[in-house]
């Protein structure tokens, strides 16, 4: 019991060292309502909002793909060539050699997901093909690959395949 009463005496002679803050004072510090007071949130709000806005608003770039390719979702492969702006360039110098073999076949853009793997993405470019001329469109496929594609897929064919699709 002693030695409690020594340990509250002492305690006691600490707080007088301490000096008298009343911690529930009414005093409140009055802040700007329009402004967060987190100015990194603010920002990165902003930087969203901008993405949204680039990505719905379709480039020049993107309506002159979407002008010689069927594209299945403007959107996602828009926000993918955002991303890989290097497939642009091979995009658009495909086509006239696409034209070279498959002069009158649709060609499709599509953006494949892995199921198993979400985060890999590839851009998918289809030649829809008549089941009819199976052989035929495999042979020209495979000059198209050795005259120009295995060339120019070159540090792109990981984000771009094309191939046939039957319809």
């Amino acid at each position: 019991m002693i030695a409690e009463e020594s340990k509250i005496l002492n305690l006691e002679k600490h707080n007088k060292k301490l000096p008298d803050v009343n911690f529930f004072s009414q005093r409140q510090v009055s802040q700007p309502q329009e402004f967060s007071t987190d100015r990194f949130i603010e920002h990165k709000k902003k930087s969203l909002i901008k993405e949204q806005i680039e990505d719905i608003r379709p480039s020049d770039i993107l309506r002159k793909i979407s002008q010689i390719y069927t594209i299945e979702d403007t959107f996602v492969v828009g926000r993918f060539l955002h991303k890989h702006s290097t497939l642009i360039d091979v995009l658009l110098e495909a086509h006239p050699q696409i034209r070279k073999y498959f002069p009158l076949e649709k060609l499709r853009l599509k953006l494949y997901v892995d199921p198993e793997s979400p985060q890999w993405e590839k851009l998918v470019l289809s030649i829809c093909a008549t089941p009819e001329s199976v052989d035929e469109a495999l042979n020209k496929l495979d000059e198209f690959d050795q005259e120009w594609w295995i060339d120019a897929s070159l540090g792109v064919a990981v984000n771009l395949c094309i191939n046939l699709d039957f319809e």
